[in-house]
């Protein structure tokens, strides 16, 4: 959704986002985002994925077999009390966020704790979507106006995670506009 909003944010360098391969595919092949999503179609040469060093390459597929193994194995989330289960492009984003010491932004909290839990030291941490939106704003990358608006209002009709209550406060308060998910 964050696309919509900034289509340039995967290849202009001032947005500070990044993403892998998986998650291009994703975006670019699934029915799924072709059908909740029929936007994407048109912004495919926008979603550039991370082109990552060998040295890097190697790091990384070392860390998404531990993850693998650990998820086959059977990790307890501490916070749900229940096994977690990480997609394949899930494993790769945690691989390479604590590669690269990137931030998640996902709204899959499992995601964003598996990463803290089991990898405190190397894990960068996490952003909401809404807080990369403020991040921009603040940047002067982006200016608020109504389309933006109605973009965001599209986050409740699609049903997407909950953004943070003190992230929806800040946003207001920068843009004078109330989040319209929940």
């Amino acid at each position: 959704m964050l696309l919509r909003i900034a289509p340039e944010m995967f290849i202009d360098e001032r947005f500070e986002c990044v993403t892998v391969k998986e998650v291009h595919d994703e975006i670019v092949q699934t029915t799924k985002f072709k059908s909740k999503y029929p936007w994407t179609r048109d912004l495919k040469n926008k979603i550039k994925p991370l082109s990552v060093p060998q040295s890097k390459k190697d790091e990384i597929e070392h860390y998404f077999s531990t993850i693998s193994a650990l998820i086959n194995y059977g990790i307890i989330n501490k916070t749900t009390g229940r096994l977690f289960d990480l997609s394949f492009p899930d494993r790769k984003i945690a691989a390479n966020t604590l590669v690269l010491g990137c931030k998640i932004s996902s709204g899959d909290k499992d995601l964003v704790t598996f990463c803290r839990q089991e990898f405190p030291k190397e894990f960068n941490g996490a952003v909401s979507p809404l807080g990369i939106i403020i991040h921009w704003i603040e940047q002067g990358l982006i200016i608020w106006d109504d389309t933006k608006q109605k973009y965001l209002s599209d986050w409740s009709e699609n049903r997407e995670h909950p953004q943070p209550d003190k992230v929806k406060a800040t946003f207001k308060k920068l843009t004078g506009r109330k989040y319209e998910g929940s």
